[in-house]
C-alpha cells in the first residue's frame, strides 16, 4: 500500500520555489516561467485530486497542500 504525505505550504512559498527551481534550469525568462507555471500547477491539480479520506482540518487562507519532499 502507497501512502503519501502531505505538507501544507503558504501559495507565495510554493511559487517562489518553482521559479527558484526552474532558475537552476535556464537564464530565459520565459522559459523559467514557463517551467514555475507546469510545475505550480501540477502540484495545485494533485492537491485538488488527493483522496478526502482524511478529515479536513481548517487552514489559513492563502494556504495550499503541496507535496513533501519539495517540487520536482
Amino acid at each position: 500500500m502507497k501512502t503519501t504525505r502531505t505538507l501544507t505550504v503558504q501559495l507565495g512559498d510554493l511559487i517562489a520555489a518553482a521559479f527558484d527551481l526552474a532558475a537552476l534550469e535556464s537564464v530565459d525568462p520565459r522559459e523559467v516561467s514557463r517551467r514555475a507555471t507546469l510545475v505550480v500547477t501540477h502540484l495545485l491539480r494533485r492537491a485538488r485530486y488527493a483522496s478526502p479520506a482524511r478529515p479536513r482540518q481548517p487552514s489559513a487562507p492563502g494556504q495550499v497542500p503541496a507535496l513533501e519532499g519539495g517540487l520536482k
